[in-house]
């Protein structure tokens, strides 16, 4: 059987990427919130007594699993786990790639805004951490020999504004979610790495083109096959 990679945020130009890109090596479960991802999925496969042409078309690659979930609620986080279980068995890989990449506002307007800065630093930060306790509670604790065996990690998807502060106007509240998305996943990989489950994060610059969303993608497989663990790696992408 081949290993199960949640990949988050698969609705956008990088989740659906990975998807496609991973969907030959590994059983994927891909998530999304409110734009379902534009490619084949369990919702197109064919039904049973379907003819011998349509079978043999959609069996050319595994259909995608999607999973609609808002990651900020914990009973979707539930939901998610507990659905990929029962279908799968077991989570190999998690590719946090949800984020809202908005540029929100000044800070000195600070006193008068919503909860968007809350809000995004919760869904680029907290939730991703989240999401891999709650697998590591499911399935990893206990399963050392088998988190060795199959090289199971995390990746979180970060980005460079988090790791430099840059003139234009707007971003600090982006770039502080990356931050600590940045100092969290180095921390759990340490916490992690008794149980053999390796963390690393990939910041990359924009990645406007195809050629370019591929570099990202072509790294992040890197690092799910890989042994690093504990490394926030640069990926600056040339659009």
């Amino acid at each position: 059987m081949k290993p199960v990679c949640l990949i988050t945020g698969a609705g956008g130009r990088l989740g659906t990427d990975l998807c496609l890109a991973l969907r030959d090596d590994y059983h994927v479960v891909a998530t999304y919130q409110k734009k379902a991802p534009s490619m084949p999925s369990q919702h197109q496969a064919p039904i049973e007594g379907a003819d011998d042409e349509q079978k043999s078309d959609s069996s050319r690659h595994d259909p995608i699993y999607v999973i609609q979930a808002d990651l900020s609620r914990r009973e979707d986080i539930r939901r998610l786990i507990e659905v990929t279980l029962a279908r799968y068995g077991r989570i190999d890989a998690l590719i946090n790639s949800a984020a809202d990449t908005k540029f929100h506002g000044h800070l000195r307007d600070l006193w008068q805004a919503d909860d968007y800065p809350k809000t995004q630093m919760h869904l680029n930060s907290a939730v991703p951490i989240q999401l891999a306790s709650a697998i590591y509670h499911y399935c990893w604790k206990d399963q050392l020999e088998d988190n060795v065996r199959m090289n199971r990690s995390v990746v979180n998807v970060s980005s460079v504004s988090g790791l430099y502060v840059f003139k234009e106007a707007n971003q600090a509240y982006y770039g502080v979610s990356k931050a600590a998305l940045n100092m969290l996943t180095q921390y759990l990989s340490l916490e992690f790495s008794p149980y053999g489950v390796r963390v690393n994060a990939i910041c990359p610059s924009q990645f406007l083109r195809p050629a370019a969303t591929r570099r990202v993608t072509d790294s992040i497989k890197e690092l799910l096959t890989g042994k690093l663990t504990g490394e926030i790696v640069t990926k600056l992408s040339r659009n």
